[in-house]
């Protein structure tokens, strides 16, 4: 049997970087990497091939376990008659590829990590696309990242929930002890973690920066740091801010815990799942400040386990931040509900259990989608 995973990442780099003994780049990517090249230890698997839309590139990386590269526009119908899987697993809501699938009745598991929102004509016309794909054929589910944009599956695609199983990634378990307080009261500091855009809010972070004196904050990701760092020059806060590009994932639990608070400042724009960077924050007891998203929204209880605040509006940001700099006893509460609050948002099978269950029963013959799904978990 030969089973494709089609997705973004480039898994050939990831798979060469941790056999070389090199970092994470994000939470779970060294267990998931291994966890696909470990399925060729099944007797009814002889191929594993991995395809990533980041150009093309073709390495054997192990006997049976193939990683290449596409463009994103290839033709769908040729790629999947040339791989000819007897398993697919969709990591990225691609319309074409969803139909290609459909007439080759390829045994398909749409996963994906997308919120879906109604937007303008030409967005609610490929929601109408996707949905038209999605809703019957040789998918048993379609799994989506967490509830909330899984939620969307159903209230925006209007596809049937008990056909959509949410997923997530294995549970953190290090949580740090819960903390007091600021690590120096005279000077306040905040870490911002993600791709560097004005759609996640960095250039909100750095006018809420501005308007809170002593305040600094640190920025990790990638991005063009020569642009944000000409903002915060323009604003006269240069002195105040650093950005440190990408950093391995595990310093960025290190830097979280060496900070005062974690924001999370992603527009409403941005199509956000649930980042790692929630979890991780709550995980590190660092305080967090959120946006109110739609993908965050009810998934924790601001004044509790969180501050929420309006998304794109620099001025809200800048009044949570004082509110956690001048109140010692809403920094511990929220320090010390960070570890529920984390417990709480998962929800759904973890994403190996995911896998192995389609790879084991594609037709859905034991139930186990209806067991997980979105409308056994309401």
């Amino acid at each position: 049997m030969h089973c494709v995973f089609i997705q973004t990442g480039h898994y050939a780099d990831a798979y060469r970087r941790f056999a070389e003994g090199g970092a994470e780049t994000y939470r779970d990517q060294r267990a998931s990497v291994q966890f696909v090249a470990d399925l060729l230890d099944r007797s009814d698997l002889t191929r594993v091939t991995t395809v990533s839309t980041t150009g093309p590139h073709q390495d054997e990386l192990a006997p049976g376990l193939i990683s290449e590269g596409i463009a994103r526009d290839q033709d769908a119908g040729a790629l999947l008659d040339r791989l000819a899987p007897d398993r697919l697993i969709l990591r990225l809501p691609h319309l074409l590829l969803i139909k290609a699938a459909k007439a080759r009745n390829i045994p398909t598991l749409p996963c994906f990590a997308d919120l879906f929102q109604p937007g303008g004509p030409r967005t609610r016309w490929t929601n109408w696309q996707l949905m038209r794909a999605l809703r019957n054929g040789p998918f048993p589910c379609v799994a989506n990242h967490s509830l909330n944009a899984s939620q969307t599956l159903k209230d925006v695609l209007r596809l049937d929930p008990s056909r959509i199983v949410p997923w997530d990634w294995a549970r953190l378990r290090n949580v740090a002890p819960a903390r007091t307080g600021l690590h120096d009261a005279t000077a306040p500091c905040a870490f911002y973690a993600g791709a560097l855009s004005a759609d996640k809010g960095v250039g909100d972070c750095l006018r809420a920066v501005q308007q809170t004196p002593g305040l600094r904050m640190t920025f990790a990701g990638g991005g063009d740091l020569d642009h944000w760092r000409a903002e915060a020059a323009q604003m006269d806060i240069a002195d105040r801010v650093d950005f440190i590009g990408l950093i391995p994932h595990d310093q960025v639990r290190a830097q979280m815990a060496a900070h005062d608070m974690v924001i999370v400042p992603s527009r409403h724009s941005y199509p956000e799942g649930l980042p790692n960077v929630i979890y991780e924050a709550l995980a590190s007891r660092s305080p967090l400040i959120l946006s109110d998203h739609p993908a965050f929204r009810g998934r924790l209880t601001p004044g509790t386990d969180c501050l929420e605040f309006a998304a794109s509006d620099p001025q809200a940001l800048a009044q949570a931040i004082t509110r956690i700099t001048t109140d010692q006893s809403l920094f511990s509460q929220l320090s010390n509900a960070a570890e529920a609050g984390l417990e709480g948002l998962y929800i759904g099978m973890e994403w190996n259990d995911l896998v192995t269950q389609f790879l084991d029963d594609p037709q859905n013959q034991t139930g186990w989608v209806t067991a997980n799904s979105l409308t056994h978990l309401s």
